[in-house]
């Protein structure tokens, strides 16, 4: 009896479901991860980089423990896998570090600008990485997004373009950024069938210890005590959300979607920062920045249909 035309079908049907979920999980986390930097702008000063990053992994981690120990699906990882938690917690660290350094120097609307940079840079490393090829059509995408956000860092202003007038938060955020765009074809490369829950776990675990023994110094001397509690509400909704729940779904759009179409999705960034400012200050903004933040979530639209070859 032949069953191979019904199998494809509901294979492809299964792929399908797949993936739209996948897009769903992007959408969640690129609205959590927005909301990251309004609300890192507005704690940043109160403790050192560093320490808030290591106090949001730890309290990720925390979160995960729990979770795994009550699904009991807890598990050690050997040798080789340590390694790989290791590295890819490392991309992180250095994206997140510098990310609350860089709003310590610039505006939340153009470091989520900068931001919209990865996707770009994730197909160029994909592409080197994992072999993974990008079509014309998605790289004409990622290029006038980039030129999107372009425009919204020098602010819509055609002569800080020329003169290449970068603010300093906006070029250390750039470096975390390009850390950033390697961790999805990363995840992809290394991932051997392991538990999802296992690995975000393991790698949250692993960029703690990062952090713990690069900045023992400042953690230890770090103003604990004297932090107002609305700062540990927000890096408790930063551990939550932006970091334990965000790795999850990020993870989860890795294994079914192409690493362009993942991160295609941060350009959706400035948009909803400059939503969330707007709420905020009850301002709209200039007409040039809004421009330019519509243009990269255009870009996503139109990146979404592009097709990738693999």
């Amino acid at each position: 009896m032949s069953v191979g035309p019904e199998t494809e079908v509901q294979k492809e049907q299964l792929t399908g479901l797949g993936e739209k979920k996948a897009h769903g999980a992007m959408l969640l986390f690129i609205f959590f991860v927005s909301t990251s930097f309004p609300v890192g702008s507005a704690i940043t000063h109160a403790l050192d980089p560093t320490a808030l990053t290591f106090l949001r992994f730890v309290i990720a981690s925390g979160a995960f423990a729990v979770l795994l120990l009550v699904k009991k699906q807890w598990s050690w990882p050997g040798p080789l896998l340590c390694i790989k938690y290791f590295w890819l917690a490392a991309l992180l660290v250095v994206f997140f570090i510098t990310m609350f350094e860089g709003l310590r120097w610039g505006g939340p609307v153009s470091l989520g600008a900068v931001f919209t940079l990865i996707p770009l840079m994730t197909a160029v490393i994909a592409f080197f990485l994992i072999g993974q090829r990008t079509t014309l059509r998605l790289w004409v995408g990622l290029f006038i997004a980039a030129l999107g956000a372009v425009w919204v860092v020098f602010d819509g202003d055609v002569e800080k373009i020329f003169s290449f007038s970068v603010g300093k938060g906006e070029l250390i955020f750039l470096v975390g950024c390009f850390t950033y765009s390697a961790y999805s074809p990363f995840v992809r490369k290394y991932h051997q069938g392991e538990n999802l829950l296992v690995l975000t776990f393991w790698t949250l675990v692993a960029g703690a210890i990062i952090l713990g023994i690069y900045g023992w110094s400042k953690i230890t001397n770090s103003p604990w005590l004297e932090v107002q509690p609305h700062v540990y509400v927000a890096i408790v909704y930063l551990a939550i959300c932006n970091t334990a729940i965000s790795f999850l779904l990020l993870k989860f759009a890795s294994f079914k979607l192409p690493a362009a179409k993942v991160m295609a999705y941060t350009f959706l960034t400035p948009a909803i920062v400059l939503g969330i400012e707007s709420v905020i200050s009850g301002q709209l903004p200039e007409l040039t920045i809004l421009a330019g933040a519509g243009i990269t979530a255009l870009a996503m639209v139109f990146l979404q249909g592009a097709r990738e070859k693999r």
